[in-house]
């Protein structure tokens, strides 16, 4: 396949000729008539690599290359401004029309249509999109707007696009008196979108062989119930303008919830009992001492109904609101978690947090640390809870001792991810590695897999920053190790390390 560039931005896809061309052989050629006997992919790599004007300049090179690019199955238009132009005035959309008015394959795979504003005005013209997308059969289909005041409002006609597979929309409303037959489509993502409850029954209603839902910034949602026993992975971003309250999934088998998290959140699951892996990252913007009470309460129903996944990640705020539950002795439902993957810096108010869930999870097997950048705390703390956070890291780990069944029974797999230069002198983090060494009893395998810059060849082995990650080295394997079967593995470009 190749991609066509169009003012540096507009590109076209193509997988070869149309059915009706692809068998027939290209007529007897002169032996100066080289360029004409290309193939029909060759062609279309060549174009991948010209602007609009310069593939229509080709078609006086041979009489096949008039209208080549015209067969493919593949369009893929961004609206974005190059770089490279100081301005930016033509119709893009007039554009994206002018060329699908020219294609003539009888079916598309594709189509995107990305990085534009969108005002009412435009409105027809993405409804051209639209029919011409019907017309042609289209599976993959994208709809890119970017922020803008306006909506694009979906027309009827649009809930009749009966080849979808895949179908991706940002900054689209859909009406709540249409109903809506996609009996193909198997992955929808709406961004920054506006649908009611009743909308998105009707979308799950006439999707009945969908299997991947994203909701990412939507309003108007309110309840989601999902019913569906094809829906099995539900990706859901709340933001300051959504208002989710509720999720009923008992068939959902992966749950994603990732984004922000106003403090006055009411979000609940109902009933997600199929679950099998569930990922927890909520960013809750700033605020005070007078929320953390509704956040814990709502992290803690969260928790509990997720108790019962046996892959579980998390990160971020819920870490640091774990934190502060540890601080205060307050304990969460005990969880049958095996894989826990954690998405933090482990900092002064990380490490609390990932020692509260190490002693909530006694089955736990595999342990991975994903080293994110440094973030403080983002809530405001009284003059006793800053004293909590004062703590030495290596006494607070030993005070905590004798309260992780998983050390002693489970724990067999630990993997630190993203170890940078930024991180190999984190006290909170080195404490960590030192404490999971020394009193798990059946670890197997603790693996740092360090992440240098390309340029950290063997050429270059003295590099301040290796010297100082073969210190870290050496620091680690003079710990104690509380299983003579632990192996220390170190992974970085230039080697795996084996102790």
């Amino acid at each position: 396949m190749a991609e066509t560039s169009v003012h540096g931005d507009i590109h076209r896809e193509s997988s070869g000729d149309s059915p009706n061309r692809s068998s027939r052989p290209p007529p007897p050629l002169s032996p100066s008539d080289l360029i004409g006997a290309l193939p029909n992919d060759v062609i279309h790599h060549i174009f991948s690599f010209l602007p609009l004007q310069d593939v229509v300049k080709t078609s006086v090179l041979s009489k096949r290359w008039q209208s080549t690019w015209t067969t493919t199955t593949h369009f893929v238009f961004n609206g974005d401004r190059p770089r490279n132009h100081e301005t930016y005035s033509f119709d893009f959309l007039s554009l994206v029309n002018s060329v699908l008015i020219q294609s003539t394959s009888p079916t598309v795979k594709r189509l995107h249509v990305t990085g534009f504003v969108y005002d009412e005005a435009n409105s027809p013209k993405l409804d051209f999109c639209l029919r011409f997308a019907m017309a042609r059969r289209v599976e993959d289909l994208c709809l890119g707007l970017t922020a803008s005041p306006f909506l694009y409002t979906l027309p009827r006609f649009a809930s009749r696009l009966s080849c979808l597979v895949r179908l991706e929309v940002s900054y689209c409303c859909f009406s709540s008196g249409t109903s809506i037959r996609w009996p193909c489509l198997k992955v929808l993502s709406v961004r920054h979108g506006e649908l009611c409850d009743q909308s998105l029954q009707k979308i799950l209603r006439g999707s009945p062989v969908l299997e991947s839902l994203e909701l990412d910034s939507c309003k108007g949602v309110k309840n989601i119930r999902i019913d569906s026993t094809s829906v099995k992975d539900l990706l859901l971003v709340p933001s300051l303008f959504s208002n989710v309250e509720n999720l009923w999934a008992p068939h959902l088998l992966s749950l994603r919830v990732s984004g922000f998290s106003p403090h006055d959140s009411v979000f609940r699951l109902d009933d997600v009992s199929s679950l099998v892996e569930a990922n927890l990252y909520l960013r809750i913007l700033y605020f005070s001492m007078s929320h953390v009470e509704r956040i814990r309460d709502l992290l803690k129903g969260l928790l509990e109904k997720l108790r019962g996944v046996p892959t579980l990640a998390t990160g971020g705020s819920c870490l640091q609101i774990l934190s502060h539950w540890e601080m205060e002795g307050a304990h969460s439902p005990l969880s049958k978690c095996r894989n826990l993957t954690l998405n933090a810096p482990v900092s002064r108010w990380d490490l609390p947090g990932i020692v509260h869930l190490l002693r909530s999870s006694p089955c736990l097997e595999k342990l991975v640390i994903r080293l994110a950048g440094f973030t403080n705390l983002q809530f405001e703390l009284d003059e006793e809870s800053k004293d909590c956070f004062n703590y030495d890291e290596e006494d607070f780990l030993c005070s905590r001792k004798g309260n992780f069944e998983c050390l002693a029974k489970h724990l067999g797999r630990v993997e630190i991810i993203g170890f940078q230069a930024n991180s190999f002198r984190s006290k909170y983090l080195l404490a960590l590695m030192k404490f999971l060494l020394g009193d798990a009893l059946v670890l197997e395998k603790l693996i740092i897999k360090a992440e240098l810059p390309s340029q950290y060849g063997q050429e270059r082995h003295q590099d301040p920053v290796l010297l100082e990650l073969l210190g870290v080295m050496q620091d680690v394997l003079s710990y104690r190790r509380a299983s003579q079967n632990t192996e220390v593995i170190f992974n970085h470009p230039l080697k795996e390390t084996s102790f």
